[in-house]
């Protein structure tokens, strides 16, 4: 009985537990639902300060049932944003309420607001151009995004699309897909954040030449952005469609998914992307040889877009279908004028400035993000040394020691394995080419000479490698290998070397072999390839070499000679 109402304890405690844990992560989500909707909301507000003032007082007052530190620093944050769009530039009102924000988050060591708030961060130089000072924000909001649950975060959804649209400009699509596809999982279904999003993924699998997935994306983006009645998003992903037929021949098509994106752009007030739309269309008009009407269009863009600082990209992609269009019609004097003018365009402070800020960005990425690893691998250690006792810590300063050894050791090791390695293949490639050599030779027994005196010098030059490889650090790796020893038995005279050999010999002294073996027949074989090869010339050394014995075996070998002939043997070796 004791025992089951123990069980039955233990059961309701770790019940009560999990209720209190599940009530806790509940109001965390409903908190940051609050502060989600008046970072979405700030948007709508456009660039009157006094009606965002109004909006935010909520914030601003703590009226929120959520963390008062996190009210104000987002209070701070959306101040800073809503003021930049009304001024129009990076300015120090917008510099002062950012970093209010980010001393709230630091004194509070907030890891959720303090990702919010560098994402922020960035998006507020990026929007104006200072592509340079973004990246820095970008790069650690892109590590810390990782680190922290998504569930924890401040609006999730927009800082993984802000760091795919980031990642977008740069050209490093596969991550741009990786951050959007995350922010479009994150992202509430009927929203125009997830059509954004869906839109923007097309966009990377187009520029990847996956037209099919862009395809699908499109769809998907077109059917949402009907359903909510986002007419701006309609337009883009028009706008992307017209591209797509334009680059198929589709002229059609074409023409009529562009007259949509203009329509739609005009009805949502997006001047720049009906700029950009009209830009398509003058493509199209040309494509469909309707040069008139294009001029008359290149005409008014280029008042129109002139009027703003912030669309000289587009201005250049005017003048170069203007360019076109001259060059097709044969104007010369109007062709001068216009590449004068775009040649004044392209060297333009504020467009080379845009160019080499994104070039010097991507060469910078790999850079910060390692920069970023190592930052965030010694906080990590450093809140391990104030979390753990002395003991701990001390216990992990050795492992670390033993790790860091161990590594030094099998990096060293990788680095000898290495030039070991070479070493053999070296020598090995040496031998391979000398064996073609004879093989591509007439076979005289002048290429066997040579032969056996190149196969001598490289044996030689092998003992001398074994030998010296003995008394350094590699020989642990030779003796556990024995590689180069392999090499150095294989340069042996082989049975097939020497019948090749024989046959040669034989071809030139044709009787030698069947006198001696008739005068002498108690010679054994390897008595005759000794008579041979010292016939050929070559030294006891060399013999020994080619025959892959010492040069005591070699020494043996004349005394057993002496014994077998007799008072022979000075009459053979001088017929020799």
């Amino acid at each position: 009985m004791t025992r089951r109402l123990s069980i039955f304890w233990v059961i309701m405690i770790q019940l009560l537990v999990f209720l209190q844990e599940l009530h806790a992560q509940v109001k965390k989500n409903s908190d940051r639902s609050a502060l989600a909707y008046y970072i979405q909301e700030e948007h709508q507000l456009a660039e009157d300060t006094i009606a965002l003032k109004n909006f935010l007082k909520p914030l601003r007052q703590k009226e929120l049932k959520v963390n008062k530190e996190q009210q104000t620093a987002v209070y701070y944050a959306l101040m800073g944003r809503g003021t930049s769009r009304k001024i129009g530039h990076v300015n120090e009102i917008s510099n002062r309420y950012f970093q209010q924000a980010v001393d709230i988050a630091v004194d509070e060591e907030d890891d959720a607001l303090m990702l919010w708030l560098q994402v922020e961060l960035a998006k507020y130089r990026y929007q104006f151009s200072q592509l340079e000072g973004s990246l820095p924000y970008f790069m650690e909001a892109s590590f810390n995004i990782e680190e922290i649950p998504s569930n924890e975060q401040i609006a999730p959804d927009e800082s993984y699309r802000s760091l795919g649209f980031f990642f977008y400009a740069l050209g490093e699509y596969g991550d741009a897909v990786h951050y959007l596809k995350e922010a479009a999982y994150l992202a509430a279904d009927s929203s125009v954040m997830k059509a954004s999003i869906l839109d923007n993924l097309a966009r990377c699998y187009l520029l990847e030449k996956d037209t099919s997935r862009a395809l699908a994306y499109l769809d998907d983006a077109k059917n949402l952005s009907v359903a909510i009645g986002a007419k701006a998003r309609l337009a883009r992903v028009n706008g992307m469609l017209a591209q797509i037929s334009l680059g198929k021949g589709k002229l059609d098509s074409a023409k009529y998914f562009v007259e949509q994106d203009i329509q739609l752009s005009i009805e949502s007030s997006d001047l720049k992307n009906k700029n950009h739309a009209e830009i398509i269309k003058a493509n199209v008009l040309l494509a469909n040889g309707e040069v008139e009407s294009a001029n008359s269009l290149l005409k008014r863009l280029s008042a129109e877009i002139a009027k703003d600082v912030y669309q000289s990209d587009f201005l250049v992609e005017v003048e170069q279908l203007k360019l076109k269009l001259a060059e097709e019609r044969g104007d010369a004097q109007q062709e001068l004028l216009i590449r004068r003018n775009l040649s004044r365009l392209l060297d333009s402070a504020r467009f080379g400035e845009d160019a080499q800020s994104i070039q010097r960005a991507k060469v910078l990425v790999a850079k910060e993000r390692y920069l970023n690893e190592i930052e965030m691998n010694t906080l990590k250690d450093k809140q391990a040394r104030f979390t753990r006792t002395m003991y701990l810590a001390l216990f992990l300063m050795a492992i670390g020691i033993v790790v860091i050894a161990y590594i030094d050791f099998r990096r060293k090791m990788r680095i000898r394995h290495h030039r070991y390695e070479k070493k053999v293949l070296s020598y090995r490639l040496e031998k391979t080419l000398l064996d073609q050599k004879l093989e591509q030779a007439n076979r005289t027994l002048e290429d066997h000479f040579r032969y056996m005196t190149e196969k001598n010098r490289q044996i030689e030059g092998l003992q001398r490698e074994i030998a010296k490889i003995n008394k350094s650090n590699l020989a642990e790796i030779e003796e556990k290998n024995g590689k180069l020893k392999q090499l150095l038995q294989s340069h042996a005279l082989t049975e097939q070397g020497w019948q090749n050999f024989k046959r040669t010999f034989d071809e030139v002294h044709p009787d030698y072999c069947r006198q001696i073996k008739i005068g002498y027949p108690e010679l054994s074989e390897n008595n005759i390839r000794f008579i041979l090869l010292q016939k050929l010339g070559l030294s006891a050394r060399e013999t020994a070499n080619v025959l892959g014995i010492s040069i005591e075996a070699i020494n043996k070998n004349k005394q057993r000679l002496r014994l077998k002939l007799g008072e022979s043997y000075d009459r053979v070796m001088e017929a020799i």
